[in-house]
């Protein structure tokens, strides 16, 4: 299987160029000169063979082939800010998952409101009760199936 010669830089350029309709303006938004632009977009037609959108024509039209690589630059280039945003809030401790593994059910009696003052204080954690009671809750977190028990 052969490495994709796409970057992020490459789909922040076909969005930008996309989004703005000119390779003036999409190199100003992705903050390099317009040779420069040109010259990626046309290392990625060659290694394509391909056209990446059609010359001389107002408004910018992609091609079939550009018109896809813009559909992934959308797709991936959300997907990536998405999960930015997530990783950002996990390492500042304001969301995540914790799992909690319970060996009996007389634990629900301090259990319970033990997890309602924690979602008081970290909404945007997730707290899942691993699969019912374990016999022994302490393998769970040891092998990593659980964070608590």
């Amino acid at each position: 299987m052969s490495q994709s010669p796409l970057e992020m830089r490459h789909l922040q350029t076909l969005l930008a160029l996309a989004e703005t309709g000119s390779l003036g303006k999409a190199a100003e938004r992705v903050f390099v000169t317009q040779s420069a632009l040109s010259h990626q977009l046309k290392a990625l037609e060659a290694r394509y063979g391909a056209p990446l959108f059609e010359r001389n024509t107002k408004p910018l039209r992609f091609t079939q082939a550009g018109t896809k690589l813009v559909e992934l630059a959308r797709t991936v280039l959300a997907m990536t800010a998405q999960a930015e945003r997530e990783v950002a809030q996990w390492v500042s401790g304001r969301s995540g998952a914790l799992r909690v593994a319970v060996e009996c059910h007389t634990c629900f009696d301090w259990l319970m409101p033990a997890m309602d003052a924690f979602r008081e204080h970290w909404p945007d954690v997730e707290l899942d009760l691993v699969g019912g009671f374990q016999i022994d809750p302490m393998a769970l977190v040891e092998s990593g199936a659980a964070d608590f028990a």
